[in-house]
């Protein structure tokens, strides 16, 4: 009977242990674990195309070339890892996929689940696994950048006829609703991550043509050949005088793909029927820039 109230008290007394919290480096935990100093946990740097394992923690991708990391396929039962965190940040110059297995998804990609995260140069992620086994299987909690934010122009084009010279660049504008590329207008940018830029154009043309009349004029910003939707209509006080053009405006780009930029003009209206039929510009001044923020 006494060996049997012994093994009782023990028993009672390592469920009142497993019940209290748990300390590391203190005596005092305030926590289920407290630790009372550093740790630490797995740290590895890839190059290569991965799928990440249970013996992962923090991932760093440097390859020379956009890659793929995949999460660990969802376990039903003994062996699922609900809760297991995944740090990942791309060191690379290159985009990183971080993708999830087969048909899972990744809840908090976008505004519904995606089956993978483009993780741009310089950005750092965190996933969860949720516990589940399909469906929705991870969770993003954290995409943020870990580059300073600056102002950046991957185009950035400014010209100016000197004081007191003759106008540069001459070009025809016939009559009709053709466009006509102004020359030196063009820039070619790719974005490592889809985001929103300004586009700003000031623009200073010198009529060279003599003649009558006070024909109108639009002016467009292009990117690979299609209007973007932000112009001006000008009106010329006269044939041989000035046109001033000032459009601005943002426009959301995706990742990847090479952006042309450029300026074109027509005449748009012929008020006052111009004795010119085709009119020959210069180049006075012209500021063209595409401005992101990283």
């Amino acid at each position: 009977m006494k060996r049997f109230l012994i093994l009782m008290m023990l028993w009672v007394s390592s469920l009142q242990l497993l019940a209290q919290n748990t300390g590391v480096n203190t005596k005092t935990p305030s926590s289920i674990l407290s630790v009372n100093g550093s740790f630490a946990a797995d740290y590895k740097i890839v190059t290569a195309n991965t799928t990440l394992g249970i013996t992962d923690n923090y991932v760093a991708y440097n390859g020379s070339a956009a890659g793929t990391i995949t999460l660990p396929a969802a376990i039903s039962g003994t062996g699922n890892f609900k809760g297991r965190l995944y740090c990942i940040k791309n060191t690379s110059s290159s985009l990183l996929t971080v993708a999830a297995s087969g048909s899972e998804l990744i809840d908090g990609a976008s505004t519904t689940d995606a089956s993978s995260v483009v993780v741009p140069a310089g950005f750092y992620i965190e996933l969860i696994s949720k516990g589940t086994t399909s469906g929705s299987t991870w969770e993003l909690s954290v995409l943020v950048t870990t580059t300073t934010t600056a102002m950046m122009q991957p185009v950035n084009i400014s010209v100016a006829t000197p004081q007191g010279a003759l106008a540069i660049s001459s070009f025809n504008v016939p009559n009709g609703t053709a466009y006509v590329t102004i020359p030196g207008s063009s820039g070619t940018f790719t974005l490592p991550a889809a985001k929103p830029v300004f586009l700003n154009l000031a623009l200073g043309l010198d009529d060279l043509t003599t003649g009558s009349g006070f024909p109108y004029f639009r002016c467009e910003l292009f990117l690979n050949g299609a209007a973007t939707g932000l112009f001006q209509i000008v009106q010329e006080t006269s044939v041989g005088n000035q046109l001033q053009v000032n459009i601005s405006g943002v426009r959301s780009l995706p990742a990847g793909v090479p952006q042309t930029l450029d300026v074109r003009i027509t005449r748009w209206a012929n008020n006052g029927t111009p004795t010119a039929t085709t009119q020959s510009f210069g180049i006075l001044s012209m500021v063209l820039t595409a401005t992101t923020i990283n």
